[in-house]
């Protein structure tokens, strides 16, 4: 136990006296925050519309002025079709909209009216944020100006969300990008421990000192648990009394989930340290081993469930999967027993898994 307690104690000094642990810990995770909350949006709010109007009565002057009061569109008028054309093969604008000659007329007499969309379809993401708010702009004037005429315009869909009635894509994308955060966080830290031992020459002081390897392990383990813990916590404030991201769930709960996740990530970063000597390469590997799954394949960027069969059940042994879900609800809606329960379960057959690997590893690596 003195052995044990000597070897944590030797890590804190190190990760206090290296700077590079309190960046990784601190100041990376206030960084990726703001660039997650300010600078990055999945919606398209600036949708540069062309709209090239052939009738010019007051029917659409008006559909038109309804397009110019709307946030997400950038509105510009075109006397020239084939210039409206030329600017979208350029990509000076997404869309074009071309309102024919009989609009108005054909309108008056109840007669059905078609306009012609073409949408920029180089930017495959921007496709359907483009036809949906350009149809609701137009239905939302349909149905307030012609309301009486048409039978088929008293039929109106009038959606409301749930937990986010703004519709404000920062809760739902701070959140979850939290996981992405605190994975990379996690594998960084003890990603480069082991092989940073091995670069500065103070690991064959270890193998002289004859430590067993559960002593290592926990010795890496529980300073770099704490200082992620920390992190987390420095994080969820940045997130609620900065940004201002409301959270509806147990801080309780929430720090016991966050511990298995921990558990689990920091098992990679030493899985990682065990196999390569050399921290620039730990840290290359970390990055492609952590960072980039958590990004593309936990379900914060694209959902799982349209991934083909083989990568949905790979994502399962990734624990920002099951950590995703979970501080979702956590912040949205609250905590939900039974999401929290099998993200739960999860994380700590993961983190155990991982924790036997790395005992293997290291025990075979401590004979050598």
């Amino acid at each position: 136990m003195k052995i044990t307690l000597a070897f944590i104690k030797k890590e804190f000094l190190q990760i206090i006296r290296d700077p590079s642990s309190l960046l990784i810990a601190f100041i990376l995770p206030t960084v990726l925050l703001f660039i997650y909350t300010y600078g990055i949006n999945l919606d398209f709010t600036h949708i540069r519309l062309g709209i090239n109007n052939n009738d010019n009565e007051k029917q659409s002057n008006e559909l038109i002025d309804k397009f110019k009061q709307n946030n997400y569109i950038n509105m510009l008028l075109y006397n020239n079709r084939q210039l409206m054309f030329n600017d979208l093969t350029q990509g000076k604008i997404q869309a074009a909209l071309t309102i024919p000659i009989d609009f108005s007329r054909q309108l008056s007499a109840g007669k059905e009216v078609s306009l012609q969309l073409i949408i920029d379809g180089a930017n495959y993401n921007q496709i359907s944020y483009a036809q949906n708010y350009i149809q609701q702009i137009t239905s939302e004037w349909l149905n307030q100006t012609y309301l009486h005429d048409f039978q088929q315009a008293a039929v109106e869909i009038r959606p409301r969300y749930l937990f986010n009635q703004n519709n404000d894509g920062r809760r739902a994308v701070v959140p979850s990008s939290l996981a992405v955060t605190m994975t990379l966080i996690g594998i960084l830290l003890t990603a480069l421990v082991v092989s940073r031992e091995w670069e500065r020459g103070t690991m064959e002081a270890l193998l002289a000192a004859n430590i067993q390897p559960i002593q290592f392990v926990i010795g890496k383990y529980i300073p770099y648990f704490i200082v992620g813990m920390l992190s987390l916590s420095f994080s969820l404030a940045v997130i609620i009394f900065i940004f201002h991201i409301p959270f509806h769930g147990s801080f309780f709960v929430l720090f016991i989930i966050s511990s298995l996740f921990f558990y689990a990530s920091l098992g990679i970063g030493l899985i990682i340290s065990n196999c390569l000597h050399d921290q620039m390469l730990a840290s290359m590997a970390a990055l492609i081993i952590g960072f980039l799954p958590a990004l593309m394949m936990s379900g914060v960027v694209f959902p799982i469930l349209s991934m083909p069969t083989f990568f949905r059940w790979l994502t399962q042994l990734l624990p920002p999967t099951h950590y995703v879900s979970f501080i979702k609800n956590e912040f949205m809606v609250g905590s939900i027993t039974q999401t929290t329960i099998l993200s739960g379960i999860l994380l700590f057959i993961l983190g155990f898994l991982f924790s036997i690997i790395v005992y293997k590893k290291t025990a075979r690596r401590l004979d050598d």
